[in-house]
């Protein structure tokens, strides 16, 4: 084949740049005006009023992070299977990560396994919609709750989907939706983080603007001085960067209606293969996936799964894991062993996410299929 087929979203086609470019006219390159686009955009998908965006999924969970008071000293309890931002973020924060096992099917941290962690040192409670699968986000909150903590909400993935009719998104103290193109199907990078909270929204803006306020004069924006109120970063979306996000955001449902052809289209094909275990349809609510993640069965091992995907690579097909066991990262491994965490592990073991993205027609689905259907055949016999 000429071009491979890539994981997640495409770069921008000619008719985005297009957009970008009358966009980037439209607010004269002025960044708070592109910011204030995609923050209004995230923030009426997930019906929260304030929204801050962020040029990365890093800054803006440590900036949620400090504004919910978890910092050097405290505890932060959070899922042992998820992005290797979220733990990065944690002991960035200075916090020390108490990390809790994931439920069998969603693969998502549960009521259960969160209450056994929490200590009085704890701080805050992170929930992670993992491939954008929302279970159990509104048992974090209930847990968070009768602790008397904040949540922390962490959408890698699940834009646009609801648990009963709440939106994801609503549940956190602080929601971090994620843009980027291993986390969201949007590909645009950065972060917007999203709460009801108008002094925890004028936080996360001086910490994201190096400690001082918005600039809301002419005269400010052009090279005033401003005062710096705290200790920040200087984490604010590009203007390209900013534009492009706002580009995917308003082409968001469709964008969304696509995936879930694509989605369905993968079902029809690999729903009756005896050695995969694929994504539920949410019955509770409804899931928008960032990615499609199938599981190998048990019969398999991780160095089994391993060649399955350098044989999708050899074909230009690309193949990912794009979650990790979090504690048994050598990153992270202190105090942890293999064995501790044996649902995430099992399945971490076994997970590969495969294309997805609004380019892929019925012929790209069929080639992935086929093609994925011949490797475990192969390691089969090879096994």
């Amino acid at each position: 084949m000429s071009d491979p087929i890539r994981l997640g979203a495409h770069a921008p086609d000619r008719a985005e740049w297009i957009e970008i470019q009358r966009i980037l006219r439209e607010s004269h390159g002025e960044i708070h005006r592109l910011e204030e686009r995609v923050e209004h955009r995230v923030g009426d998908i997930v019906a929260r009023p304030f929204g801050v965006a962020f040029a990365s999924l890093g800054t803006a969970i440590e900036a949620a992070l400090e504004a919910l008071g978890a910092g050097p000293g405290s505890d932060v309890v959070l899922p042992a299977l998820g992005p290797a931002t979220v733990a990065s973020s944690v002991v960035r924060a200075g916090a020390r990560p108490l990390f809790a096992d994931v439920d069998t099917k969603s693969l998502t941290l549960r009521e259960t396994h969160a209450s056994a962690r929490v200590t009085s040192n704890t701080r805050v409670l992170i929930g992670i919609a993992n491939h954008g699968e929302p279970k159990g986000l509104d048992e974090i909150v209930a847990v968070a709750s009768r602790n008397e903590l904040p949540m922390l909400e962490i959408l890698a993935g699940g834009l646009g989907g609801r648990i009963g009719r709440d939106p994801v998104g609503r549940f956190g103290r602080i929601s971090v939706v994620a843009l980027g193109e291993r986390e969201s199907t949007i590909g645009s990078g950065g972060a917007v983080c999203v709460t009801n909270d108008d002094i925890l929204a004028s936080t996360l803006r001086l910490i994201r603007n190096d400690g001082s306020q918005d600039a809301r004069q002419e005269w400010e924006r052009i090279g005033g001085i401003r005062r710096i109120e705290r200790v920040g970063t200087d984490a604010r979306m590009g203007t390209l960067q900013a534009a492009f996000a706002a580009v995917r955001l308003e082409r968001f449902d469709r964008i969304s209606e696509d995936l879930e052809g694509v989605f369905h289209g993968y079902l029809r094909r690999l729903a009756m293969h005896p050695d995969l275990v694929l994504p539920a349809p949410c019955v509770e609510g409804m899931v928008r996936w960032s990615h499609f993640a199938v599981r190998l069965s048990e019969r398999y091992s991780r160095d089994d799964r391993d060649s399955i995907v350098q044989g999708l690579l050899r074909h230009d097909i690309a193949a990912s894991s794009v979650v990790h066991v979090l504690p048994l990262e050598p990153a992270f491994a202190v105090g942890h062993q293999p064995g501790d965490f044996p649902v995430a592990e099992r399945a971490a073991d076994r997970l590969i996410a495969l294309p997805f993205s609004t380019e892929l027609g019925e012929r790209e689905i069929d080639l992935v299929c086929q093609t994925l259907q011949l490797m475990i055949e192969r390691q089969s016999i090879l096994r």
